[in-house]
């Protein structure tokens, strides 16, 4: 099929712009053309494709979507010991409830709308301890066919039973407090599988 010529008034009502700005584009040669004797004309395809580049240099990059930030449930009695943690996790950009006991958590688990990555549980606590807090989590998630979150345990006691029923459990993340900040967030991103986080390369 011949390729269709243009006239310099037809590419003017085509393009929307004027004779005189297309003028200044032909002799800056920023705009594909030809003569055909004196006559100035433009090739349909040509104008066509300079159109479509135009267009792409001026449509910005699409923005990738930032990774929604992963949600932690943070189950510890002591307020102190929470605070520090929880400013800690959030300075880290990480979306954090804070459960003060077992029994909070669990209601806290049980509203379907928080879909938790990560749960950071304290052993003694009043009423529940924190083993028998994520195993009901655990019969929670598996009620409803669903894979339970990932798990750490803290806790500032060294006796050895709550340490064997957490390897019982499979739970292989146990840190005792006080712990060292980069320690703790490094089991907190090797469970998560994040990767390093920023803040051990500052």
């Amino acid at each position: 099929m011949e390729d269709k010529l243009l006239t310099l008034t037809e590419v003017s009502a085509y393009l929307k712009i004027p004779k005189s700005t297309l003028y200044k584009l032909v002799e800056k040669k920023e705009m594909p053309s030809c003569k055909i004797g004196k006559q100035l004309r433009f090739r349909k395809s040509s104008l066509d494709s300079w159109l479509s580049d135009k267009e792409n240099k001026l449509t910005p990059p699409e923005t990738p979507p930032k990774p929604k930030a992963k949600q932690l449930l943070l189950i510890e009695d002591d307020e102190l010991v929470s605070k520090a943690i929880a400013r800690l996790l959030k300075t880290h950009g990480y979306t954090l409830e804070v459960a003060y006991s077992g029994e909070e958590a669990l209601e806290k688990v049980k509203n379907l709308k928080l879909a938790f990555d990560l749960i950071i549980t304290d052993i003694r606590m009043p009423g529940i301890d924190g083993i028998e807090t994520l195993k009901r989590i655990r019969e929670f998630y598996q009620a409803l066919s669903r894979p339970h979150p990932a798990e750490i345990i803290i806790t500032g006691y060294t006796d050895g039973k709550p340490e064997q029923e957490a390897q019982e459990l499979g739970i292989s993340d146990y840190l005792y407090k006080p712990f060292v900040t980069t320690d703790f967030m490094r089991t907190i991103e090797k469970r998560l599988g994040v990767g390093e986080n920023l803040f051990l390369n500052s």
